[in-house]
């Protein structure tokens, strides 16, 4: 039986206990009483949770006879699909800005949404490249054809990798203005993987869990200092299903943290370590 008192996690106001009996009581009034087996949960989650998403999904589907149903993509993509539609019962965004976007549209399941897990993210190359860099810095010198990230005008990697490089100073200028011309913008931060692997010429600005699963064909360059948080919720629709309600549960159990930080993701079950 999952635990109910992990039902919450972290609140985005608060990280007092009493919240997890709150969203309970919330959860077990809104959700049916009847527990079909033959329910799907829909989830949509931002592209970077793949692998780890997959794999808790498995984990629930073996312990509850509940199915589910994943629909990865770009957190920009997802939100703007969960507001033309109504067929999400769960969100996970690699941004808070999106999830704002969907709570201010009244989408959002009152009062469920948490903070679920962090990122961080670093720049990259393909191990045919030669290049060794000790400092973000050096990229204004260094002689390559693309600097490979998600499109900075909508999606959340392209936007925190254009912040980060335009912090860091650069000859009177900074590392941004210095690249911008060679941005190769992909629609999520997996297609800007993809192209930065399959060059020996490119720069790539991802998040370190995706280096950690294709390290085979990537070069770590270096750390960036941005960490990025990625908060999860129900939607309304999601508060009308027994299942939805177990897996955002689930989500939040030790198992599940287990497997996040398997993929290299920071979870509550490890803070300050």
């Amino acid at each position: 039986m999952l635990k109910t008192e992990s039902v919450v996690g972290r609140s985005c106001n608060s990280k007092t206990p009493i919240w997890g009996l709150l969203l309970l009581l919330v959860l077990s009034g809104c959700q049916r009483g009847t527990n079909t087996e033959g329910e799907t949960v829909h989830v949509f989650a931002a592209v970077s949770l793949k692998e780890a998403m997959e794999e808790i999904g498995r984990q629930f589907e073996a312990k509850t006879g509940f199915s589910v149903s994943f629909n990865f993509a770009g957190s920009n993509v997802l939100a703007q699909q969960i507001d033309a539609s109504s067929r999400a019962d769960l969100f996970i965004s690699a941004d808070s800005r999106w999830m704002d976007f969907l709570q201010e549209r009244g989408k959002l399941g009152e009062n469920t949404r948490v903070d679920l897990l962090s990122n961080r993210l670093i720049a990259v190359c393909s191990h045919g490249a030669g290049w060794t860099l000790e400092r973000p810095e050096e990229l204004c010198e260094l002689d390559f054809k693309f600097l490979c990230i998600g499109d900075p005008e909508a999606v959340p990697a392209g936007r925190y990798a254009r912040d980060w490089l335009s912090e860091i100073s650069c000859d009177g200028t900074t590392v941004w203005e210095t690249v911008r011309d060679r941005v190769s913008p992909a629609p999520d931060v997996r297609a800007a993987l993809a192209q930065v692997s399959s060059r020996s010429d490119s720069i790539g600005v991802v998040y370190r869990t995706d280096y950690l699963l294709y390290r085979d064909t990537l070069k770590l360059l270096f750390d960036g200092p941005i960490e990025v948080s990625y908060p999860a919720a129900m939607t309304g629709k999601g508060l009308e299903k027994l299942a939805a309600g177990r897996f955002f549960t689930f989500l939040q159990s030790d198992e599940s943290r287990s497997t996040f930080d398997k993929f290299g993701f920071q979870s509550d079950s490890n803070e300050g370590g």
